[in-house]
């Protein structure tokens, strides 16, 4: 057990993987995200540049740990990033 910690009384693996989400948190996710892109650029009239983009991803971070989703925020925040920026090509 030396990939994971105790943490509540419950067992975390510190080192998870995107690909070990079920594909439902993972389109939750996708969900989440797209729908704060939507909004700035609702509110904005343009894409999020860099400062925003890492602001968006902490948000979305926030709600996926209020759902008891772990994640390690690095392996987090690569794929999420990632996906912001396809979205930014699509406009």
């Amino acid at each position: 057990m030396k990939n994971h910690i105790k943490v509540n009384g419950e067992l975390l693996q510190t080192n998870k993987k995107w690909s070990a989400l079920k594909q439902s948190q993972r389109d939750w996710i996708y969900e989440l995200t797209r729908e704060s892109h939507g909004a700035y650029i609702d509110e904005r009239n343009r894409t999020p540049r860099k400062q925003y983009k890492d602001i968006m991803v902490d948000a979305v971070y926030e709600k996926i740990e209020e759902h008891s989703i772990w994640i390690p925020y690095n392996e987090f925040h690569s794929k999420v990033s990632a996906y912001i920026d396809r979205l930014n090509r699509r406009i």
